[in-house]
């Protein structure tokens, strides 16, 4: 079976292929992400690997005060701002080393997706908004905010059903949720109230 050969260069610290300067070559058929991804963890810990399982502690605390300085904003009504920081958090946890526990990352995210989903509907951008609460309900699914996230994004959209059904998603998780059961009767409210005027109407 004869094999291709694909010649390779050092560009910036990384592997690009040789004809292309390329990292993802579509003519070359090659992908040299990954490898530059390792290469670039690899480096960051100067020769010195942790035991699996190991967490840095800089990277954590980093994310964790990022996620405050985006809860500040938020609640100044910042909502831009919040979304800045929330964003620099989760390209940092994104960017977690490969030996680190991926429940952490999948945490974090979840936490730091729900929050810009909610900074995202205060400044009424709902696709962003699903977006983000998709992503936190794929991260973390028995968790009711995420679907709580969801439901909002979907009513703001118009898609009125579906955001009522996603709340209700919601409850099963926790039926005690009275930010999810407040939620669910404006907007079953609101619906009566449209449905009476229109019979008034005619």
């Amino acid at each position: 079976m004869a094999t291709s050969t694909v010649n390779l260069s050092i560009v910036n610290d990384k592997v690009v292929c040789a004809d292309h300067q390329a990292e993802v070559c579509d003519k070359c058929h090659q992908s040299f992400a990954d490898i530059n991804t390792i290469a670039r963890h690899l480096k960051a810990t100067n020769g010195q690997l942790p035991p699996p399982g190991a967490v840095l502690p800089q990277r954590s605390q980093q994310i964790a005060k990022m996620r405050e300085d985006g809860n500040t904003h938020f609640r100044a009504q910042r909502h831009q701002e919040a979304i800045a920081s929330y964003t620099n958090a989760i390209n940092v946890a994104f960017d977690r080393p490969l030996w680190e526990p991926t429940q952490l990352a999948r945490e974090e995210l979840a936490v730091l997706l729900c929050n810009r989903s909610a900074a995202y509907i205060a400044r009424k951008e709902y696709v962003n908004a699903l977006v983000d609460a998709d992503g936190v309900v794929e991260l973390k699914r028995p968790w009711s905010k995420g679907h709580f996230r969801r439901g909002r994004a979907l009513i703001g959209l118009g898609r009125t059903e579906e955001g009522i059904e996603a709340m209700r998603l919601g409850l099963m998780f926790d039926p005690e949720s009275a930010e999810i059961q407040k939620a669910l009767k404006e907007v079953e409210d609101k619906i009566a109230a449209e449905a009476t005027g229109g019979d008034e109407d005619k």
